[in-house]
This record gives structure tokens, C-alpha cells and sequence, in this order.
């Protein structure tokens, strides 16, 4: 096999198990070679930005804080992150993922979420790993850990979309990192009451264009924020614990299957494709080279122009984490 091994293959979280459950070979090209788009997404920067914003409102050791103050330093390291990928010239073409929006939704989210964000933060950025069983761990980074005086412990989970649905309510519930978010409360407070996760979506949009007597036209719509709540009971959890388990596994045998593989074969036999997936999420960006190479190892030694090689490894999200832990 001409590759060389890399010691993030085996380091699993739930964003990788989750690409290979989509597609297998989707995620041979992402994680196994590498491979990245060199332009930057706007919807993967954008929610970066978003997050480091919410994080200045959530501290740990404390409620909620929506000063004024907290506000400026949540826009501020917006406009910090977000600038290292787009410059001011693009915001109107990356519009309404733009700052000029989400500066405009920061006092929506505060007059939104002031009164009922009533609960102790208990930890912010935690990053580390968890043992799924005797020989497999998955890692996590979770952006708040908090308890509620009704509910418990809990995750908050920050998501930026571009519409809100039932249709994108639904897809939490059963998503791998939800599960991995549910086990890891479970694991770290056994002794107490657990509610699952409440996933905080913030729907970013341009201001509504008005007609002449102030009123907004029909159909348009404006910034939106929503909750989802997800709870899952021990038999779900366990079912969770059996599902990742079984993905890891295929994983494991795949690498398996791909150290048997030479580059003089017609066929790559390891990391098959699953075609259904060719044109989720805004179509993939491997499709062409997965339908010209049979075998992509006779090609991976050169990088497609477009894409640059960058090795995904879940470790490296400690060295921004305010926590780590291991259990």
C-alpha cells in the first residue's frame, strides 16, 4: 500500500464515525488521505465564529451573563475569527452569513434568551475522550455543560443553520455526536439527575425588506432562534452504545481491508462507496475522482488542485478546550 500511516486513523469522534456512516469511501478521501477543500466553507467558518460568540455568554462558575460588555466581547471574537477566513470585500456575497447579521442578532438572541436562561454553568469547551468499551473510546468537544434547578444536568449545544424545520429539528435526535453528548452526562455525573441535551439553533438572517408604509413583505422572514430539546432513556443509550460500536468496527475492518490492497489493483476493495450519498450536503466534493478511480491509490500521491492535505485529528481540539477529560 503506497500510503503512509497516520496515527489519526485511529483516532475516532463522532464527526468522522458519521462521515463514514454516509459514506465509507467519502470518508477514505477526508480522513484516510486527507484530502480538504483549500477554500474556506462559510457555513463551517460562520459556525466556528458563532460559537467562540456564545461562548463569552456562557462562563463557568456562573448564570448566564448578557451584559452589555459580554455582548461587545461576544461580537468582538465573531469579527476576530471570522475575518481570518473573509475579508470585508466578500460580505456581501457571503451574505447573511455576514457580521453586519450577526451583529444585528446578538440583541435578539440576549432579549431572547435573558429570561429563561436560568441555570448554573458548570463547565464550557470540554474536550476529551470516552471509553465506548474495553478497547474503543470516542472523543467529544461539548460547548456547555450546565444544571438546571428542574432539569439537572444538561448540554447546550450551539448550531448555526439556514433554516429552521421540523426536518432539521428531527435530524438531532438520532445524530451520533448526540448520543456520544448523552453518554458522556451519564458517565460524568452518575449520581445525578441527567436531561440530555437542548440543542441552540441560531437561524442568521438579512433584515426584512419593507414596503413603503413599514410593514415587512409576505413570506419574508427574520432572524430565529429555537431549542430542541433530546432525552434519552438507558435502553436508548444502550442501543446508542451498541450502534457506535458497530460503526467503530466497520471502521476497523476497513483499514483492515485497505492494508490488503495494492496499487496495481483494478479495485479498491475496502471503504465502499454508498452512492445514495453522492448529493447530500450540497453534493460531495470527491464525486468526480470517485467515479473516475476505481482505485484511488493509484492516484493519492497526488493532490487534486483545489484541495490541499490536512490530517483531521479530534485530539488537537484540547489545545483550545478550557477543560479536558477522560473517562
Amino acid at each position: 500500500m503506497p500510503l503512509k500511516p497516520s496515527e489519526t486513523w485511529k483516532v475516532q469522534d463522532s464527526t468522522k464515525v458519521q462521515s463514514f456512516m454516509t459514506c465509507p469511501r467519502l470518508y477514505f478521501f477526508t480522513y484516510v488521505l486527507g484530502w480538504r477543500q483549500e477554500e474556506p466553507s462559510i457555513h463551517l467558518v460562520f459556525g466556528q465564529a458563532a460559537h467562540y460568540a456564545l461562548e463569552r455568554f456562557y462562563q463557568p462558575g456562573s448564570r448566564p451573563d448578557f451584559s452589555v460588555e459580554a455582548a461587545a466581547e461576544a461580537y468582538q471574537a465573531f469579527l476576530d475569527y471570522y475575518r481570518e477566513y473573509f475579508p470585508d470585500y466578500t460580505d456581501e456575497e457571503n451574505t447573511p452569513k455576514n457580521p453586519a447579521n450577526f451583529f444585528r442578532a446578538l440583541p435578539l438572541y440576549i432579549s431572547t434568551y435573558r429570561p429563561i436562561d436560568i441555570f448554573d454553568v458548570l463547565h464550557t469547551e470540554v474536550a476529551g475522550s470516552v471509553m465506548v468499551s474495553d478497547k474503543r473510546s470516542i472523543h467529544f468537544k461539548v460547548d456547555v455543560i450546565a444544571r438546571g434547578r428542574e432539569e439537572g444536568v444538561f448540554v447546550l449545544e450551539h448550531k448555526t443553520g439556514t433554516r429552521f424545520s421540523s426536518s432539521w429539528a428531527n435530524k438531532w435526535t438520532q445524530k451520533m455526536q448526540i448520543g456520544t453528548y448523552t453518554y458522556l452526562l451519564s458517565m460524568m455525573y452518575p449520581d445525578e439527575p441527567t436531561y440530555g441535551l437542548k440543542i441552540n439553533g441560531l437561524f442568521i438572517k438579512s433584515p426584512p425588506q419593507l414596503k413603503k408604509d413599514g410593514t415587512p413583505y409576505a413570506n419574508s422572514t427574520d432572524t430565529e432562534f429555537h431549542r430542541v430539546p433530546i432525552q434519552k432513556t438507558v435502553p436508548q443509550l444502550e442501543d446508542w452504545l451498541w450502534n457506535v460500536n458497530f460503526w467503530l468496527e466497520f471502521i476497523e475492518i476497513e483499514f483492515e481491508n485497505l492494508a490488503e490492497v495494492d496499487e496495481d489493483d483494478e479495485v479498491m476493495h475496502a471503504f465502499p462507496k454508498n452512492t445514495e450519498s453522492c448529493d447530500k450536503y450540497y453534493g460531495c466534493p470527491y464525486r468526480d475522482y470517485c467515479l473516475a478511480w476505481l482505485n484511488p491509490l493509484r492516484k493519492c500521491e497526488q493532490i487534486p488542485m483545489g484541495f490541499i492535505e490536512e490530517h483531521w485529528d479530534p485530539r488537537s481540539k484540547r489545545e483550545t478546550a478550557k477543560e479536558v477529560v477522560e473517562l
